[in-house]
């Protein structure tokens, strides 16, 4: 492939909040805290590190693995019942597919779970090459690690974050903000922004 489109998940491909509100919810209740939807909103995206910072600032290590387990297991729970993909998600990916893009993954999360989410909103089958953080310790530094292993000729990001226009920019490659996502201030400054996952086809073929 010498185009490759890259994902972001959550609030791009992924409604995460269908299932991480409850989870998240779940686990912090256990731990004698309520917090407000958008609190638990504004982490969607966030590494595993960075919702530790911003819900906890941070925990000691036997606490910070029951965090994980609690939370890893809320949420796989959940997703069997209410995970899906944004409308228009996969007649996007089906679209990029037939005019001969490649289709690859860029995320803040591990292997575990990134399998997991993509299987749950069924569209695995669209993504062979997955960028995670063993591959580095930021989404730059993952977006261009995926960047060398892909070689391709040109490539476009898509995703709902800060986060994302940050790593394209670094990477020196153009970016499609989803505006439908978790929070469309943030992504104002992409090349192109979309408020439905059925335009994101549209978009990658303007720009590359």
């Amino acid at each position: 492939m010498n185009k490759y489109v890259i994902f972001d998940i959550d609030g791009t491909l992924n409604q995460t909040a269908l299932y991480a509100l409850e989870a998240y919810k779940k686990a912090l209740k256990k731990r004698g805290r309520e917090v407000k939807d958008s609190e638990i909103i504004s982490c969607i995206g966030l590494s595993p590190a960075g919702i530790i910072e911003k819900l906890f600032h941070s925990l000691p290590d036997e606490e910070l693995k029951e965090w994980r387990k609690d939370i890893r297991d809320c949420e796989f729970e959940l997703m069997e019942k209410n995970a899906a993909a944004f409308p228009g998600v996969r007649e996007s990916l089906e679209k990029l597919q037939e005019a001969g893009y490649g289709l690859a993954i860029c995320s803040n999360a591990f292997p575990e779970h990134i399998e997991r989410v993509l299987e749950m909103i069924g569209v695995r089958q669209y993504f062979p090459v997955i960028g995670s953080l063993l591959m580095g310790g930021s989404k730059p530094e993952v977006l261009g690690a995926l960047l060398k292993k892909l070689g391709c000729e040109s490539a476009c990001m898509v995703g709902d974050r800060k986060f994302d226009i940050e790593a394209a920019r670094e990477n020196h490659i153009p970016v499609i903000g989803c505006a439908y996502g978790y929070a469309p201030d943030e992504i104002s400054s992409a090349d192109r922004v979309v408020r439905h996952a059925g335009e994101i086809a549209g978009a990658v073929m303007e720009l590359i």
